[in-house]
């Protein structure tokens, strides 16, 4: 590794540990790390030329952000539809630089290691806003300054997957042990945002860790229980009661079908999707498009039916095709590598039917692992087989 190459990826593991909390510091901290991790990756390219792990994520990634693009033709509101193709085209190109400079098993697991520390210092200023009673921008509900409170625990979700995924993947004891007390930390810092959509992110996360203690025995998987049952309790002893009477509130809103009323955005964006149901409103132009039905939100709270009430069916498609790409490699992968990368990618697509993250770049970083991990790895698998085939 080159000297140009080793602090490009120094710069790339400060950039995915501020990630989760940097925010907090200096509102876009992350982004001003990336410029000059771009502008490295640039110069890289120029040295050390460029590899083949890029992959249909890839290719439609930069399809959606074409189709953007045209959006902004028949967009109501040209400014505001100029500044998200702006945000687009800058998660496109920090898309390709995750895949590039995250190559190789080495660099997976130096990048999923950044991602959780940071986990660990916002929920360490989460706690620490609670117990100074700096409640965030909703009512007894706390985040890092700067991060909205709902994008806040499904960030913190990430981080148990990978935690988890690191545990399986470590020799050295403390690296295990580290990663292993990640999940109840993080899950701690989930409960304290008072997010549902959080929970159940969470949640995935926590099945993943049984899946991978699968084949322990039976007297070791009755010690996991109570330590579940002990945590579990810990962690909701320790959570302020407002938060944890917003979460367990699942139920009473799935059942009540508005969902925070959610429910009536939804509707009224689908009525203006049927107005152009395959171009849409235009880039960012739902919320002039929703003014005529008085609902002041100029976001869905659901990405799919965002993308469809802005950009119509061939940009909800481009953006399907381009997160379904990434199960193509996913399912190529062996087993344990599967289930971490469906586990990922699950937490993203289930989140992304109550939140509108689709141009948030912390959900593009694990879209973007996501990608180049099973695209390397399904490569792997594939030569291992070829291998095993050649020496029958």
């Amino acid at each position: 590794m080159g000297v140009v190459h080793r602090v490009t990826w120094y710069f790339l593991l400060l950039m995915i540990f501020l990630i989760p909390w940097g925010e907090g510091v200096y509102d876009g901290l992350a982004k001003v790390v990336a410029m000059p991790t771009l502008g490295l990756s640039l110069v890289m390219l120029v040295l050390e030329g460029t590899h083949r792990n890029y992959s249909l994520f890839n290719l439609f990634a930069i399809m959606l952000g074409g189709w953007y693009l045209v959006g902004i033709w028949w967009s109501p509101i040209p400014e505001e539809s100029t500044g998200i193709l702006q945000t687009y085209i800058m998660l496109i190109l920090m898309s390709l630089m995750f895949t590039y400079l995250i190559s190789d098993e080495y660099k997976f697991r130096g990048a999923y290691q950044a991602y959780v520390i940071g986990c660990f210092f916002a929920t360490g200023i989460i706690f620490y806003n609670y117990l100074n009673g700096i409640e965030g921008p909703y009512y007894q509900r706390y985040t890092v300054e700067n991060i909205e409170t709902d994008n806040m625990a499904i960030l913190l979700a990430f981080g148990i997957p990978m935690g988890v995924w690191l545990y399986t993947q470590a020799k050295h004891w403390t690296i295990k042990l580290i990663n292993l007390a990640a999940v109840p930390v993080i899950f701690y810092g989930i409960f304290l945002t008072g997010t549902r959509t959080g929970l159940v992110c969470g949640t995935i996360g926590l099945m993943y860790l049984a899946f991978t203690q699968r084949r322990a025995s039976f007297n070791l998987k009755l010690i996991y229980i109570g330590i579940v049952i002990g945590l579990a309790v810990a962690v909701i002893s320790l959570a302020p009661k407002a938060s944890v009477e917003r979460i367990f509130s699942i139920g009473e809103a799935v059942a009540s079908g508005d969902l925070n009323h959610r429910e009536v955005i939804w509707q009224h964006t689908l009525s203006v999707w049927a107005n152009n149901p395959f171009l849409g409103s235009g880039t960012g132009a739902l919320g002039h498009a929703l003014n005529p039905y008085s609902i002041n939100f100029k976001w869905a709270h659901n990405a799919y039916v965002q993308i469809l009430g802005e950009n119509g069916i061939i940009g909800l498609t481009i953006y399907l095709l381009m997160i379904f790409s990434l199960l193509y490699y996913a399912l190529k992968c062996q087993i344990e590598t599967k289930f971490f990368l469906l586990t990922l990618w699950f937490t993203i697509f289930i989140s992304q039917m109550t939140l509108h993250s689709q141009n948030l770049k912390e959900v593009w970083f694990v879209w973007s692992v996501i990608g180049v991990h099973g695209f390397y790895y399904s490569k792997k698998t594939a030569w291992q087989r070829q291998l095993i085939n050649n020496n029958k």
